[in-house]
């Protein structure tokens, strides 16, 4: 198997108008495990999401390696298809789902106590409910690298340890990225933690 290039931010500058996001922003991510990114409200935590994606580009700088990867995303907002049921919005993602896909979309209702409303309209489920179905929807596909920008914000104090504990072992030997204000979030899942607001330039230096 031929190995996929690191993950990378190199030299990143971006702004929007007058205000300045990243400055020299360097960055990158251990090849396996979790590497949680916090800071407060205003760093660009959504923004860097972005711009590993895509959505937007930078003004100045390299993002590597991700386009070298099956990447699955739960967004902050939850982007599901309201006109389609819980069961329906998991299997839109996958790409001619066999027996085993549809199995694994009911384990995953089922684990974030949503199979009794799986054929629910989404637009009809609660903002804790749609926070479950968009973590499961990444949760199913055959991802090398999750990005979650807030993913158990809004749930349920009682469901959300079954739901990190599903997320943890449904993440073993894959990279994720997981952005969080919740110091516990990201203890729980452990690896890397770096704050946005003074960020180091490697994570290899975490490590010195």
């Amino acid at each position: 198997m031929i190995p996929k290039p690191a993950l990378e931010l190199r030299y990143i500058y971006k702004n929007f108008g007058e205000k300045n996001i990243f400055t020299n922003f360097n960055l990158n991510f251990p090849e396996v495990g979790f590497a949680t990114i916090m800071g407060p409200s205003g760093y660009g935590k959504t923004t860097l999401v972005n711009l590993m994606l895509g959505i937007h580009k930078p003004d100045h700088g390299e993002i590597l390696g991700f386009d070298e990867r099956k990447i699955a995303v739960v967004f902050q907002e939850d982007r599901l298809l309201e006109h389609k049921n819980g069961l329906e919005n998991i299997m839109f993602v996958l790409r001619n789902p066999a027996k085993d896909d549809e199995d694994m979309a009911w384990e995953l209702l089922t684990r974030t106590r949503l199979a009794k409303d799986a054929h629910k309209l989404a637009r009809n489920y609660s903002g804790g409910m749609k926070r479950r179905l968009a973590l499961c929807r990444a949760l199913v596909t055959d991802f090398d690298l999750l990005i979650l920008d807030e993913p158990f914000k809004g749930l349920d104090v009682a469901l959300k340890p079954d739901i990190m504990a599903l997320t943890k072992q449904r993440c073993e030997g894959k990279q994720v990225i997981l952005i969080t204000h919740d110091m516990q979030e990201a203890e729980y899942f452990g690896g890397y933690i770096v704050d946005i607001s003074n960020p180091p330039l490697f994570f290899d230096e975490m490590n010195t």
